[in-house]
């Protein structure tokens, strides 16, 4: 998307005025390691070249007046913040983020704001996070707010856990603000500690094929799949008393003998899940470390796979998908995200990128009478405030 539409979004449907903050954040691609962002494990997520964008310039009064350009509409508030109250539309971003920022400054006045993006909504590139990113920036420094960059992220992730309503993990938000051109993000969600790695594709491409299916994650099974796995810590904390078990992530394979006999057979998959991604995400690393693609592509099947038999949160579209990869030479192909539909990733030589493209939309509308989307991907900057120059 070209740096400044929302500038001109906001002129054009709000009228004139001064200089606005400008702040634009993207959305993320997990190349593996799902659902173990919330269990204390590691995830290996990049930023990607789509983002959200802000303009944001202040007014005298309190009102607060902010066009979207994916509804077309004018969301209207006033304050006080502590009197919002989530309705279930985008709006509930816009509304937790001034309700968390006003406990950490002064907020006097109003603003107008345009919001533009090119993220897609609901597909699993986490636009959520996007748009909370490029809120929490925009209107922290419209209002001078001095956030250290974690306390940001954190407050982001709380937002989208207390006020959306959706249990995530801390990944998307990490990765949207603190991603980095041509590196993936490998983050152990139990320090909040990251170091980068190098995700060089040598005649590869990374492809989104977005199935269509449509989910909201406070909605879906995503937050089953939290408490179940809450549910499963508390009997392994009782199975093993003496390891101080904090996190899921902690237990190993080994541990999984001693705390078989006390988990219910549902549990035991989940933890099982979380237990082989976590070692699935290292050897990722060790796979993009050594260049060795044939590696990381094995691990992105196996990743589906247990994504759909141990924790249940594949759909017949995302596995059409996958295997239609497989057959059709991608190295590798997963769900991304939290499942129940959305998006799914494909490792593929370049040599074939156009064939391959061609070939699973046809084939996807074939098998479901929908039209997939494809979509190539590239590791992009993270979160960033634009400089009045630069647009």
């Amino acid at each position: 998307m070209e740096r400044g539409r929302s500038t001109r979004l906001l002129v054009e449907h709000l009228g004139e005025g001064p200089p606005p903050v400008v702040a634009r954040a993207p959305g993320r691609v997990n190349l593996i390691g799902e659902h173990t962002d919330y269990n204390g494990g590691c995830v290996l997520p990049f930023a990607i070249d789509r983002v959200t964008e802000v303009a944001l310039r202040p007014r005298k009064d309190e009102k607060i007046r902010v066009f979207a350009e994916r509804t077309g509409a004018e969301c209207t508030l006033a304050f006080p913040a502590s009197q919002f109250r989530p309705t279930g539309g985008w709006e509930d971003y816009l509304k937790g983020i001034l309700a968390f920022l006003s406990q950490r400054g002064r907020i006097e006045h109003g603003f107008d704001g345009a919001v533009a993006g090119d993220v897609p909504l609901g597909a699993g590139l986490s636009s959520s996070a996007s748009l909370e990113i490029a809120l929490a920036i925009g209107i922290s420094r419209t209002y001078k707010i001095d956030l250290p960059d974690l306390e940001l992220v954190k407050g982001c992730q709380r937002v989208e856990n207390e006020f959306v309503g959706t249990s995530c993990g801390i990944m998307d938000q990490y990765a949207s603000f603190f991603g980095r051109e041509g590196l993936a993000v490998l983050l152990d969600t139990s320090s909040l500690a990251h170091r980068y790695i190098p995700l060089r594709l040598h005649g590869m491409s990374l492809l989104i094929v977005d199935s269509r299916v449509r989910r909201s994650l406070a909605t879906s099974g995503y937050n089953t799949r939290r408490k179940e796995c809450e549910r499963a810590l508390i009997l392994v904390q009782k199975a093993l008393p003496d390891r101080k078990i904090a996190s899921l992530s902690a237990l190993t394979e080994d541990d999984l003998e001693q705390v078989d006999p006390t988990l219910p057979p549902l549990l035991l998959a989940r933890v099982r899940h979380v237990i082989g991604e976590n070692a699935r995400v290292l050897a990722a690393v060790e796979a993009l470390e050594r260049d060795d693609h044939r590696a990381l592509g094995a691990l992105l099947f196996a990743s589906h796979s247990s994504l759909r038999d141990l924790y249940e949160v594949s759909t017949p579209e995302l596995d059409f998908l996958v295997d239609w990869g497989r057959e059709h030479g991608a190295l590798g192909a997963r769900l991304v995200g939290g499942g129940f539909g959305g998006i799914t990733l494909h490792l593929v030589p370049d040599g074939i990128k156009a064939d391959y493209t061609a070939g699973i939309v046809d084939a996807y509308r074939s098998r479901f009478g929908i039209d997939a989307e494809v979509i190539e991907v590239r590791p992009g900057p993270g979160a960033e405030e634009l400089n009045r120059e630069d647009y």
